[in-house]
């Protein structure tokens, strides 16, 4: 029998949000409490989230350090739903399955995601260096 691999990082962050869509999601706010409030996504009175807010919400939990990860994840969410995964859910007819099966989705475009996360990531660190031109 062949062994499964263990998940990269990004993996276990879509995996992780897709969870948290599936425990409870909302399209009004990246998070919502059980009253139906905005309220931060890492906010232990958030019960529901958004795409987004889901995705912040399992970078936060993982301890937030890898910018690089979070942008290939959120890059490959985005191409899943082809645009803005916020915009995208937030159509009247969206479910909480059609959101869910989205981070199933952005799985197969993490291959494509990761390089150009890192070098934008990269990028950035150095502009705010004052390294790169």
């Amino acid at each position: 029998m062949k062994a499964k691999r263990p998940l990269q990082h990004d993996e276990r962050l879509l995996d992780r949000a897709r969870k948290l869509i599936e425990h409870g999601w909302c399209s009004r706010a990246l998070a919502e409490d059980r009253l139906g409030r905005h309220v931060e996504p890492w906010s232990v009175s958030a019960c529901r989230w958004s795409p987004v807010g889901a995705l912040v919400n399992a970078w936060y939990e993982d301890g937030g350090n890898r910018v690089d990860v979070f942008a290939a994840a959120y890059l490959a969410l985005t191409l899943a739903t082809g645009g803005p995964a916020d915009e995208w859910s937030a159509a009247p007819w969206r479910t909480a399955h059609h959101v869910a099966r989205a981070f199933i989705r952005a799985r197969s475009y993490l291959p494509e995601t990761r390089e150009p996360a890192r070098r934008a990531v990269g990028t950035a660190w150095l502009e705010e260096l004052g390294v790169a031109s």
